[in-house]
């Protein structure tokens, strides 16, 4: 399963169907649970920029669903949307804090617009593209918003929701249930959800003290970087710093890359050499992006914020947006090996603690200090999503994004290995050294597969 930015992505030509969520404004009613932080915080951040800012930032999935007609795929639409009341729910800002309002499952219907037949895929996309931009918000609702593409090979489905109601892990779960309802196995999710984790949140955080255990690895990693978040360990060009545009003629435009780091096979012996060297998949992935810092930057260590999946156990099945925050700092030389930094990488990665604490708005009240995120990575295993699990082709999406000096890596772990999917500044230094980095990290990935591959083939004496 690949994660790539919807203008980067393969779609069909064929027959383009928009379908909306729809509900009376009578049925809308006040729900007293409050929101997960971190949504409360998107969702204010979104309010100060008012209703008129546009700079998409929504998340999505496509995947087919073979020859299933209008009808089928509306009924399975509705169910789904039913069945996941973060879906029906929405918050609205006022001052000093954010209200919900929810809807019933029945009162939830669907409104399809019936665009037209497109000859070339690039039609198609543009499209969608255009569609999620406008439909998929933190401030209005629906969040969510579904097309399909009747092409010659079948159904295409291609969901676009606000980050605020989903994380990587929720769009992994997406193709299975929407799946499951056309084969009318859906039906309600059990355990609390996304609605029932604020208040949890809250609780759980508010018996945090900030002691140094807790904020002694962050202030450590800020201080590090002369009080900002990490950055990418080499230049990224000067169109941020000077206003100027990138080649795609955006101010601050980002571009992205993708990289299949390790095959199926590959990927199951990297695996193998990691726990060797006592860490995880995560971990020994970690290891060959400090391995690859070192190596094109001479860099002692890689400085990073890590994105992980911080579910509580109750809510382990639950869709919605559940993503920690996590710094981290490995050693590394030019000259280490794979088997010493992945043992590194693996103490760091039982240091930090997955979990509430670690939401961005916590953090910087925590810190007292606004965190802003420069370079990130971000591991996802898709093999380990509840349910009903994704298909090789099915793909994970996200929308545009400008910024003059993020770099985001996602890995993505799946049956058909292991992908890199970065964005970064669409500069020529920014090509030329992300470009670089992702060389030396699959270089590191590949060798320590190779090389436990062949520790393995040496046979033992009697």
């Amino acid at each position: 399963m690949e994660f790539t930015e919807l203008g980067d992505s393969t779609v069909p030509a064929g027959r383009l169907v928009f379908w909306t969520p729809a509900a009376p404004v009578s049925a809308w009613a006040d729900d007293p649970r409050e929101p997960a932080l971190v949504h409360e915080h998107h969702v204010r951040t979104a309010a100060t920029r008012g209703p008129g800012h546009r700079d998409p930032a929504w998340i999505g999935v496509s995947f087919g669903v073979g020859r299933a007609g209008r009808q089928r795929v509306g009924a399975a639409f509705t169910a789904w949307l039913r069945g996941h009341e973060h879906l029906r729910s929405r918050l609205v800002p006022t001052p000093g804090r954010c209200t919900r309002r929810t809807l019933p499952a029945s009162a939830v219907t669907l409104r399809r617009e019936d665009v037209g037949v497109f000859a070339d895929g690039a039609s198609v996309r543009r499209q969608i593209e255009a569609f999620f931009d406008r439909s998929a918000n933190p401030l209005g609702w629906p969040q969510v918003v579904l097309a399909t593409v009747e092409g010659a090979d079948g159904t295409t489905v291609f969901a676009g929701a606000d980050h605020g109601v989903m994380d990587g892990y929720t769009l992994a779960m997406i193709p299975g249930q929407i799946r499951d309802a056309l084969a009318g196995r859906a039906g309600h999710v059990p355990g609390p959800t996304f609605l029932d984790f604020g208040a949890e949140e809250r609780n759980l955080v508010g018996r945090l003290p900030a002691r140094p255990e807790h904020t002694g690895p962050w202030r450590a990693l800020l201080d590090d970087s002369r009080g900002r978040t990490p950055a990418f360990p080499l230049p990224l060009g000067a169109s941020g710093a000077s206003g100027a545009s990138g080649a795609s003629g955006a101010p601050n435009a980002q571009r992205s890359a993708y990289r299949w780091l390790l095959d199926g096979p590959a990927a199951t012996t990297f695996a193998a050499a990691s726990r060797a060297g006592g860490g995880t998949t995560a971990a020994g992935l970690l290891a060959c992006l400090a391995l690859a810092a070192a190596r094109v930057s001479g860099e002692r260590h890689l400085s990073v914020i890590s994105l992980a999946n911080a579910r509580p156990d109750r809510w382990r099945a639950a869709p919605g947006w559940f993503v920690g925050l996590h710094p981290v700092r490995i050693p590394a030389a030019p000259r280490a090996d794979f088997a010493g930094t992945v043992a590194l990488a693996a103490a760091e990665l039982r240091r930090r603690g997955p979990g509430p604490g670690s939401s961005l708005p916590h953090l910087s009240r925590m810190l007292r200090k606004e965190i802003h995120p420069r370079f990130v990575v971000s591991y996802l295993d898709v093999r380990r999503v509840p349910g009903t699990p994704p298909r090789p082709q099915d793909t994970m999406l996200r929308s545009r994004i400008h910024s003059p000096a993020e770099v985001y890596l996602w890995l993505t772990r799946s049956d058909r290995g292991v992908h890199l999917s970065a964005r970064f500044p669409d500069t020529a230094v920014a090509r030329a050294n992300v470009g670089r980095f992702v060389q030396a990290a699959a270089y590191a990935a590949t060798r320590a597969a190779d090389a436990h591959r062949a520790a393995e083939a040496v046979p033992t004496p009697a």
